[in-house]
């Protein structure tokens, strides 16, 4: 009976530790631990790791980095390899390194040091090289898809030029919680455009000068 009785309390015990072990032995998923599974998420191309750490439900970065405005078939059509064969595959190829995590209540940042294709500069140059030759297509009564192919080649020649990640900047990444789970913001939002615009290697600041152009 008494050694039935210890048994028993061993048993007990153990079947209780196993319980709190099991309940505590569940890492907490920082911060930076969803900054970093964002990042993979965006490199992997697999938007369910995606919607898991980010505010919205999808996020492209292809998408985000070229927003081609124009509505014209053929411009879609002529820059589609470009971007398919050129632009997309160097765009999520990029290094980082988790920094600095910063906590304030339900609101969070976290540092990035990114180092990817200075693929913002090799649009900038495409595209002063396309304006420099528009005059003469212009003035040869050119077709819409004649336009349209000089423009993709001037392009491919600058990006894949791109041999070397030489673009290397620090982002602060925005986070906030919520029920309980840190996110990452939006990534359109004025916190994030920053990051967003070194992670596509000033792809952003490229739009700009480039609006520039087309409105000078």
């Amino acid at each position: 009976m008494k050694k039935r009785l210890i048994s028993v309390i061993l048993l007990s015990t153990l079947v209780l530790l196993c319980a709190c072990g099991s309940s505590s032995s569940k890492p907490e998923v920082t911060p930076s631990k969803t900054v970093d599974q964002f990042l993979k998420g965006i490199q992997d191309e697999d938007q369910d790791a995606i919607k898991k750490v980010y505010e919205e439900s999808t996020f492209d970065l292809g998408a985000e980095a070229w927003d081609d405005d124009d509505d014209e078939e053929g411009m879609d059509t002529a820059m589609n390899k470009v971007l398919t064969d050129d632009f997309y595959p160097r765009l999520i190829d990029f290094e980082y390194k988790i920094g600095e995590e910063e906590i304030n209540g339900d609101e969070a940042t976290v540092k990035v040091d990114i180092t990817t294709y200075k693929m913002g500069d090799a649009f900038v140059a495409g595209f002063k090289d396309f304006f420099a030759g528009a005059m003469d297509l212009y003035n040869s009564n050119a077709s819409d898809e004649q336009v349209s192919k000089v423009m993709s080649e001037k392009l491919h020649r600058q990006i894949s030029a791109l041999k070397k990640k030489e673009y290397k900047k620090t982002a602060t990444f925005h986070l906030t919680k919520e029920k309980g789970v840190w996110v990452v913001e939006d990534m359109d939002d004025d916190k994030n455009e920053a990051a967003l615009n070194i992670l596509s290697g000033g792809m952003l600041d490229a739009e700009n000068s480039i609006d520039r152009m087309t409105d000078d």
